[in-house]
């Protein structure tokens, strides 16, 4: 069991009543982690809360009510109920609610285990939130970046950005020629953290130059060397303005430098101007370095001649330009790389919510996914129809995104379903089932017990020979009556399972249950009781419409959770399409009974993606897979049903999209 690891232990109030039933509350792994902290009236327990950060409350429903949530403010977790029998009803709208324990089977062991759980889904719940949070505080950076340079913050293509970036240094400057340099690892090669560049090298990322056509090769890499324009400026994180290549010295620095720029400008370079891209760690990252400033931008030099006619130094006025632009230059590289992180941090959000979800039905492990990727592929093929009802959808990249998200998370709402439901293979629970063997098993001790005590009275009654005939008689009859019984058992046994019951089968079950035996204490009981006739008598399937209505359910706690997160415009229709995933066209789905022209078309699509893997899934225990034919078949028949949408499902088939999560063999 995972228990929260924190610095500071969990802090528990427990009702003091129950140290008359467990003298030891608590397991040696919870003593690890927690500390308990004992109530004997709700004025204790509120004058707790408001002094520490309660983790988690264990309290009985009889006081339940008279518990007042508003005057705790320091309450940080939840609430486990003790049911005493006093409650009509168990107050699930009550979010703090955690657990439920009946007081009649209290114990060590499952209390353990209740605050374990609970802690541990509390210690989900809060890395969900962490996540959350840190995805507002992403955006609300991107928000602020984006005010910055209106040119530079336009597009999220990088190599626009570069191609942005040079092209107004250029015009600022009068620049014949522009080019923009980053800082990269050497490829296999480990980082040093006390030496920032001693794994590093500059890769060129754009180049451009008005009079000569120049070509960018993405291989072009300097050395980061103080013998380089570019180096010594990104080493010393200081610009370096020359007006005149001619005139640099020798004996110092840039040996190679005037051979290098020409043949990197592929024209002959009279002035240089070069600036570091500095990031918000004042290190360079980078540079922008300029050539050729000339007197008139449209001036083109045609050869060595009009270089020196028309090329003239950079000024002050220039590297002020440059030093601005190099800033903007840095957020704005820093926004694309933020972006990707946000993209990046919000897909781990979708992933640890999947993961989430999978963790409390591993059945059903894979299946978001699966269904993701139907559903895309439906999309993107409707984006390539060009007649007909689908020929004016496009479905652009946000959209895209908006259909992968929702399919994603469509069935987040199982995470309010509980665990036994979901998991539920057949028509009784592990423990229904259990209790019903155990009452075979003692109906057959008990036919087995008045044989004997008969077969004893015959000896004791009756002439040898005649309790030698009645004995014989007698076990014969016990013979035929645990045959029979057998047959019964054998026949529950079937009928428990998630198959297709008979059409006698409910007569039958309920013929069984008007059989009676006697307890050693002579009370009456029947074979079977109400609920487990019902539960047996389930037509198909494991569910009763008890259990199907709490799985219905995910679908509003779905749409719950997921209307609760800050979307973006772009993606703000998510909860919209996960929550209309269960509706048909013809009003009798769920839960919002949605017909044909209500139900968003990204739902359509995403329905016969749903029912489709579900029909295929191969990894349910509680139903074989069944074949692909046979799954479409069953589709083709919703869809003269008008449950699902006759028109993506030709898509669905003809395209052979099903193809796309065809499981290996």
């Amino acid at each position: 069991m995972k228990v929260i690891k924190n610095l500071t232990k969990s802090k528990i109030l427990l009702p003091s009543s129950i140290e008359d039933y467990i003298k030891s509350p608590l397991s040696k792994n919870l003593e690890k982690s927690a500390v308990i902290y004992f109530y004997n009236s709700t004025k204790k327990l509120e004058r707790i809360c408001k002094n520490i950060n309660v983790d988690l409350i264990v309290i009985e429903d009889s006081v339940f009510y008279d518990f007042s949530f508003a005057k705790i403010k320091k309450l940080t977790s939840g609430i486990i109920l003790i049911d005493t029998g006093r409650l009509a009803s168990i107050p699930f709208t009550h979010n703090e609610i955690l657990g439920l324990i009946k007081k009649d089977n209290l114990s060590i062991h499952l209390l353990n285990f209740t605050i374990e759980k609970s802690l541990t889904n509390l210690f989900l719940k809060q890395e969900n939130n962490d996540l959350k949070t840190r995805i507002k505080k992403q955006e609300k950076n991107f928000e602020e970046l984006h005010d910055i340079g209106i040119a530079l913050s336009k597009g999220n293509d990088i190599d626009y950005l570069f191609e942005t970036i040079v092209t107004k240094s250029m015009q600022l400057t009068n620049a014949d020629g522009g080019s923009l340099y980053l800082l990269e690892s050497i490829p296999k090669t480990k980082e040093n953290y006390s030496n920032y560049f001693s794994n590093k090298q500059i890769k060129q990322k754009f180049i451009k130059n008005i009079s000569f056509k120049i070509k960018y090769n993405s291989k072009t890499v300097l050395n980061l060397s103080k013998e380089s324009i570019c180096g010594n400026v990104i080493l010393n994180c200081k610009p370096i303005l020359i007006g005149n290549v001619t005139e640099m010295r020798k004996d110092r620095y840039f040996r190679l430098a005037k051979k290098q720029i020409n043949e990197i400008y592929q024209c002959n370079v009279s002035s240089i101007i070069t600036v570091p891209i500095i990031n918000n760690e004042k290190l360079a990252i980078g540079a922008i370095q300029l050539v050729n400033r000339k007197r008139n931008f449209d001036t083109i030099l045609e050869n060595t001649e009009s270089v020196l006619d028309n090329v003239i130094p950079f000024e002050k006025q220039d590297l002020y330009f440059l030093e601005s632009i190099a800033s903007q230059a840095s957020v704005a590289l820093r926004n694309t790389n933020l972006m990707k992180s946000v993209h990046i941090l919000f897909d781990g959000f979708i992933n640890a919510s999947v993961r989430a979800i999978e963790s409390r039905d591993p059945t059903t492990s894979g299946h978001s996914s699966r269904v993701a990727l139907l559903t895309i592929g439906i999309a993107e093929t409707i984006n390539h129809i060009k007649i007909g009802r689908f020929a004016t959808i496009n479905f652009d990249k946000d959209q895209l995104d908006e259909i992968r998200y929702a399919s994603l998370l469509h069935d987040f709402g199982k995470i309010g379903v509980r665990e036994r439901v979901l998991v539920k293979s057949k028509k009784l629970y592990p423990d229904e089932f259990q209790a019903l063997t155990e009452r075979f098993r003692l109906i057959r001790t008990l036919i087995e017990l008045n044989t004997s005590k008969k077969q004893i009275c015959y000896f004791l009654e009756e002439s040898r020979e005649k309790a030698l005939d009645m004995f014989k008689i007698s076990k014969k009859n016990l013979s035929e009556k645990l045959e029979e019984l057998d047959e019964i058992h054998k026949y529950i046994i079937d009928a428990n399972e998630p198959n297709l019951l008979a059409s006698d089968g409910f007569k039958k079950l309920n013929k069984l249950a008007k059989q009676t035996f006697h307890y050693p204490e002579g009370v009456l009981n029947n074979y079977l009781s109400n609920q487990e006739v019902c539960s047996l008598s389930i037509k198909k399937g494991s569910l009763n419409d008890q259990d199907r209505k709490e799985i219905e359910s995910h679908v509003t706690h779905t749409f719950n959770f997921l209307k609760i997160i800050p979307w973006s415009k772009n993606l703000e229709r998510v909860p919209e399409i996960a929550h209309s995933h269960h509706e048909k066209l013809n009003g009798e789905g769920y839960p919002q009974k949605l017909k044909e022209k209500e139900i968003p078309l990204e739902s359509k699509m995403m329905t016969i993606a749903d029912i489709y893997d579900a029909l295929t899934a191969w990894d349910r225990p509680y139903k074989k897979a069944i074949s692909s034919d046979r799954a479409l078949d069953i589709l083709f028949f919703e869809a003269e049903e008008n449950h699902i949408d006759r028109d993506i499902l030709d898509i669905f088939v003809n395209r052979k999209l099903y193809n796309l999560v065809e499981r290996t063999k």
